[in-house]
């Protein structure tokens, strides 16, 4: 079980890796004397997908009905997955991985065709903020496909064949035993297998076999909430022994874009801890040095939002921006966010544009405003700002170097307004009723 947070330095997750290394060299020998009997217990894949790491690098995980990995063919050679956890009483069956280069042609698991990353990519999805909500009174009827469409959107996002999804943040929102009253019997809660199986590895099994995924930690799977399945199942790198609060941004290139995934999950809503404001501009200042001719920033939080709700106005993450939101390098055109429960695109006066695609699947929060102009957010100005009600997902779809199309679309894949994104210039279209 993961303990305390705290911050987790580069230092430190090679010092873990070499510590998970060092468990699975003892768990090969043990099968080597026969203290560990793999061939009496049938290996199982029961998920299986592939994400981007760092630089170039892909990872191909599994999750495991068994306490074993199974084996891979790569470009037809049969290599054995390595041991990333083993098996808990909340997380049954072990985590198996590989990381493999993008030389990598074809790869193979349990005869299932692995989808490995293109190298032209010139479609992109996003989605966030997926997970069905079951906290105290406030009850989502994760029975009800109309309450809870995530199925139907995965099914609408395959229909637009993407190069990559980027998922940025927030997976598990069961965190409490379903009341009585809820269309919601049957639901698992809280941080285990059954519950991320649930609220993402169930819906999204299709999708996972479809297209190579970014993930993004949001403030669903901090230290005290779903931090095992987190570091288990989707975050880059080993698995900790102490759970960090803060882990290290990372950056990989596709086709010429260079994504920065950057972790500010720590904090209660809306605004990320201002504790660790100097560990994120540390953080930015490493991770920006040596970018491209064009780099996305993906945050969980947003930088900047305009919502009128809850008795006040949300206008973003203050700390964020006092950390380094104002001096991002131009190669930065885009920041991509979830956490409020929205779809909206932001076209910033001074900074790049803020799009938040957090209306995946969680219950909504209230709706942004159709179209509103020159908007102050704290001394920041919007020159625009576009949302669309309710639930659906974002099409990203690469013009030429610096200029994509945008499409907000709802749950069943219908557009709902389209915009051109160029440098850090947004232009939308009339939403589509």
């Amino acid at each position: 079980m993961l303990s305390a947070p705290k911050i987790v330095t580069e230092s430190q997750y090679r010092v873990a890796a070499g510590i998970m290394m060092f468990k699975q060299y003892l768990f090969v020998l043990a099968m080597s004397f026969g203290f560990v009997n793999a061939q009496s217990v049938a290996v199982a894949t029961e998920y299986q997908w592939v994400q981007l790491g760092e630089g170039s690098s892909q990872i191909i995980r599994s999750i495991e009905k068994a306490e074993s990995c199974p084996e891979l063919e790569i470009d037809g050679r049969i290599v054995e997955m390595d041991v990333r956890a083993v098996a808990e009483p909340d997380h049954p069956g072990f985590v198996c991985e590989k990381v493999v280069s993008r030389s990598v042609l074809n790869a193979t698991l349990d005869g299932e065709v692995l989808p490995l990353l293109k190298p032209e990519v010139k479609r992109i999805v996003a989605v966030g903020d997926t997970g069905c909500r079951i906290r105290g009174s406030r009850v989502q009827a994760c029975n009800n496909a109309e309450a809870w469409p995530l199925g139907e959107i995965v099914a609408s996002i395959e229909q637009y064949k993407p190069d990559l999804v980027i998922h940025v943040g927030d997976y598990i929102y069961r965190s409490s035993a379903c009341p009585p009253s809820g269309n919601c019997q049957g639901s698992p809660y809280g941080d285990r297998l059954a519950t991320w199986i649930s609220d993402w590895f169930g819906p999204a099994r299709s999708l996972m076999a479809q297209v190579p995924i970014i993930f993004v930690r949001g403030n669903h799977e901090t230290c005290n909430r779903n931090a095992v399945g987190w570091f288990r199942y989707m975050a880059n790198g080993p698995v900790p022994a102490d759970c960090p609060a803060v882990t290290a941004p990372w950056k990989t290139t596709i086709d010429g874009l260079d994504l920065i995934t950057f972790d500010v999950a720590a904090g209660t809503s809306p605004r990320s801890d201002p504790a660790y404001l100097s560990t994120y501009r540390a953080n930015a200042e490493r991770v920006f040095e040596g970018l491209g001719d064009e780099a996305w920033f993906l945050t969980h939080r947003p930088l900047w939002a305009y919502l009128k709700a809850f008795g006040t106005t949300i206008t973003g993450d203050e700390t964020q921006k006092t950390a380094f939101g104002r001096v991002m390098p131009s190669a930065i055109t885009l920041i991509l966010s979830g956490h409020i429960h929205i779809s909206q695109a932001l076209d910033m006066a001074d900074a790049p544009i803020q799009i938040i695609a957090g209306n995946s699947g969680t219950q909504l929060d209230p709706a942004p405003g159709d179209q509103e102009a020159d908007i102050s957010l704290s001394g920041d100005i919007a020159q625009g700002v576009y949302g669309e009600a309710g639930f659906g997902f974002l099409v990203l779809d690469r013009l030429d170097i610096r200029k994509w199309q945008i499409r907000a679309m709802d749950k069943g894949g219908n557009v709902r307004r389209r915009c051109v994104a160029q440098d850090r210039e947004l232009s939308c279209g009339e939403l589509i009723r």
